[in-house]
């Protein structure tokens, strides 16, 4: 049996003298990434923590305030660790702990869950406070930390918006239509908002173009294809909101602290979002175009006008 010898290791505390430790993290997914390291800020800040993600985002988690490093490859790691943290218990990861670290305590993040209809958010508090006693009473928010490049942020209100998308199920279509439903709602005596579009692939380009077919190009900037997902993280942090689907984009501005719309589709938004979200959902429990072009508009436009308002 391959965890025949392992089993014994699976830690049900952090061990007491742990100063060090190594999170194996080997999903690729953008916003899993951000959900299920979420909760590595309940671990005593004396504790070290090296990050390896062979495959993901690791380019949002360099300079981290938690992680002390981040890896790529498990051979720039350290040697030693006082324990290993991983995110699932598949065949792959469990060799990768018996070739490197085959006699270091270590835990589970997901154990043998699967599926995509629970809360990794919540998942991943619990297996962290039961093993380093945290004495948070529930989850904290996912953050992030995105170096400032020395940007200037925009005095004009920006709205970052996610277009196209690799999974059917969260690829809103009608984005051209709310876009322009929300300047025609704004208010005549402020002066409209710009907005940033992000995406990759082919459906978010024919988005791009039918949203620039539609408004004054005054209206419109675009970022499409870009080189890393810390360049796309950059233009969401210095704008003022985020509009999207449900997704990588969504989940970097949800930990950024961004006040925005996500649409949801299938996937409940509490599965997704912290209770402290700035994010506010819009649901559909069926396709997700089937969600009406003016509602998206409208939560959008409400939205800004509170913001407006508390600042006033």
């Amino acid at each position: 049996m391959l965890l025949s010898g392992q089993q014994l290791l699976i830690a049900n505390a952090a061990p007491q003298k742990a100063r060090k430790i190594l999170w194996y993290y080997d999903w690729a997914t953008i916003g899993d990434a951000i959900m299920d390291l979420s909760q590595r800020f309940l671990i005593d800040p004396r504790v070290s923590i090296d990050l390896c993600m062979p495959y993901g985002p690791i380019e949002l988690f360099v300079g981290d305030d938690r992680f002390r490093r981040a890896f790529r490859s498990l051979d720039d790691c350290d040697a030693r660790y006082d324990m290993v943290i991983v995110q699932s218990l598949t065949t792959k990861t469990i060799f990768k702990k018996l070739q490197y670290h085959p006699f270091t305590p270590w835990l589970a993040i997901m154990a043998h869950e699967r599926g995509e209809r629970f809360s990794r958010i919540q998942l991943a508090y619990e297996q962290i406070a039961r093993v380093f006693k945290s004495r948070e009473s529930g989850p904290i928010e996912p953050a992030l930390t995105i170096p400032d490049q020395g940007a200037e942020r925009s005095q004009r209100f920006t709205i970052s918006v996610a277009v196209g998308g690799g999974d059917k199920r969260r690829r809103y279509e009608n984005w051209a239509e709310v876009i322009r439903l929300i300047l025609s709602s704004w208010p005549k005596e402020v002066q409209s908002p710009k907005f940033i579009l992000i995406g990759t692939g082919d459906t978010a380009i024919d988005t791009e173009k039918a949203v620039r077919d539609n408004l004054d190009c005054d209206h419109v900037e675009s970022h499409m294809n870009l080189p890393s997902i810390a360049v796309a993280a950059q233009l969401i942090q210095r704008s003022s909101f985020f509009i999207g689907a449900d997704g990588g984009l969504m989940h970097i501005a949800a930990a950024l602290g961004k006040p925005g719309v996500a649409i949801f589709c299938e996937i409940k938004p509490e599965w997704r979002l912290h209770s402290k979200s700035k994010m506010r959902p819009v649901f559909s429990a069926q396709d997700i175009n089937s969600i009406p072009v003016a509602r998206v508009a409208s939560e959008v436009a409400d939205y800004c006008r509170e913001l407006a308002q508390a600042v006033t």
